[in-house]
């Protein structure tokens, strides 16, 4: 596996839309950076935790959870995830650790249940037993709504501060005007306890208008979450159609718009809608045209990379302005521009940070999952 270097000089093109969230710039840094093999024996792997001892674990789409102990490149299988259906896009997706993992040993995984005419994003937890080498008492706490289609399932997992589990709920593409009823959860974000049940202070826990696990809804294909605990901020990122792709700060009980407002138009190119904005609609921090499929997301908050402290880092999976690691300059919680790192490298499904303060990302496909390290020069 090659390793590559690349000079961080940004190149995306903006739609000029007529609303703030388009005069994202372009900006570049003195940082350079390269990609290290971290595993290379991987298929279709799709969301990443590490643990506290080093360990990463990850899943892949169709052979499920995965181990690689800390220092070594090969990975073992961890069984005891019930089968998933595997179609498309649907598979084992997005994964995290309870934030008492050091004594529950909890790992929380997004999959996608059912048969292709009844199926739907489900979530399970299980204990990781001592050796790391497999998931015991795996429970089943939630389950969204049914559909019939193998497309568009999010399924990013991230725990809030007050230890409530927030997962992206994907539109199921034919369904996307269901994304507009905050009684389905169809293109939501829903927030739920440990246990499965649903938190008293939910914008619909009595479940007279919306669906009580409903936190936010009208989102499309959510594929990016990070819950930012220095400023209690909960980000998120998801697909739009053919551009329009979103940042979003993700609010109790609020509308994100599709499919009634967007930035981007179908993938045969007509129109969806002519509006970008609408009262009681939230508008994105930033937005992509054309697509990068963003996938992945985390805030780096260590000091390994000069000058990149603070700043949010998407991968980008496909479309025109796709495969590549994006890092999105923030100040004061605001976007102030972007750059594009390995441009036209990989296409990137996650990205997160690892204990040693380094990032790592995960490719879409066979490539592997890799470590961000800095190029010779700096």
């Amino acid at each position: 596996m090659r390793l590559l270097a690349t000079s961080l000089l940004a190149s995306l093109v903006l739609a000029a839309c007529g609303s703030a969230a388009d005069q994202t710039q372009a900006v570049t840094s003195d940082t350079k950076v390269k990609l290290t093999p971290v595993v290379t024996e991987t298929e279709f792997p799709w969301g990443m935790a590490f643990m506290p001892n080093g360990d990463l674990l990850f899943t892949e789409k169709e052979n499920g959870l995965k181990r690689l102990p800390a220092g070594e490149t090969t990975p073992v299988a961890v069984p005891g995830l019930p089968p998933a259906y595997t179609e498309r896009q649907a598979g084992y997706l997005g994964l995290t650790l309870d934030p008492d993992f050091a004594t529950s040993r909890l790992v929380y995984v997004a999959y996608s249940k059912g048969t292709p005419d009844a199926n739907g994003t489900a979530i399970v937890h299980g204990r990781l037993s001592d050796d790391g080498n497999a998931l015991e008492d795996v429970t089943e706490i939630f389950v969204a709504d049914p559909r019939d289609t193998a497309l568009h399932f999010g399924s990013r997992l991230q725990f809030g501060g007050d230890g409530t589990l927030y997962a992206t709920i994907g539109d199921g593409f034919v369904y996307m005007d269901l994304a507009q009823d905050p009684k389905k959860t169809h293109g939501s974000v829903i927030r739920i306890n440990k246990d499965g049940s649903i938190p008293a202070d939910n914008p619909f826990a009595d479940g007279a208008v919306g669906n009580p696990a409903v936190w936010s809804y009208g989102h499309r294909n959510e594929q990016g979450l990070y819950y930012d605990a220095e400023t209690d901020t909960l980000y998120e990122t998801e697909h739009g159609p053919k551009g329009g792709d979103e940042l979003n700060i993700i609010r109790k009980g609020a509308n994100y718009g599709w499919p009634e407002i967007t930035y981007g138009v179908d993938y045969d190119g007509t129109i969806i809608t002519d509006k970008t904005e609408a009262e009681g609609m939230e508008q994105p921090e930033t937005y992509w045209v054309p697509s990068i499929a963003p996938a992945g997301l985390t805030k780096l908050t260590s000091d390994v990379y000069p000058g990149w402290k603070g700043d949010l880092f998407a991968g980008g999976m496909n479309g025109p302005a796709g495969l590549n690691l994006v890092r999105i300059d923030m100040e004061n919680g605001k976007v102030v521009g972007r750059e594009n790192l390995f441009q036209g490298e990989y296409p990137i499904r996650d990205v997160v940070q690892g204990p040693d303060g380094h990032l790592y990302i995960a490719t879409k496909n066979f490539d592997g999952i890799f470590r961000v390290d800095l190029a010779d020069g700096n």
